[in-house]
């Protein structure tokens, strides 16, 4: 005979031991998700503020080529064509911007 002992478990415990890992695998993969989840986050927004900044400091570009084309002072006000444009052009900025950064 073998001198080694064989340890008999029961369906239920089996059933249980079953149940317990399950349990453990779904929290890590709950965690990692959040994980994740919390970078892509993080990526999304940085990825959000870039694209603003870029977006803003090339409408003011546009904006100052169109002012010193129609003579517009420094200190002057922006006409309402030149608001209307700048408008117009933020509001596509962000458009294209949501659908780069968030895929919309």
């Amino acid at each position: 005979m073998d001198s080694t002992t064989v340890k008999m478990i029961t369906p239920a415990s089996r059933a249980a031991a079953l149940k317990r890992e399950k349990a453990a695998a779904a929290k890590l993969a709950r965690a990692a998700g959040k994980v994740a989840a919390a970078e892509r986050r993080a990526a999304n927004e940085a990825a959000w503020t870039e694209g603003l900044r870029k977006g803003r400091e090339e409408i003011e570009k546009k904006i100052q080529a169109v002012r010193k084309a129609m003579g517009v002072r420094k200190n002057e006000a922006n006409p309402a064509a030149i608001c209307e444009m700048k408008e117009r052009m933020e509001f596509e900025m962000m458009c294209a911007l949501r659908k780069e950064v968030l895929g919309e």
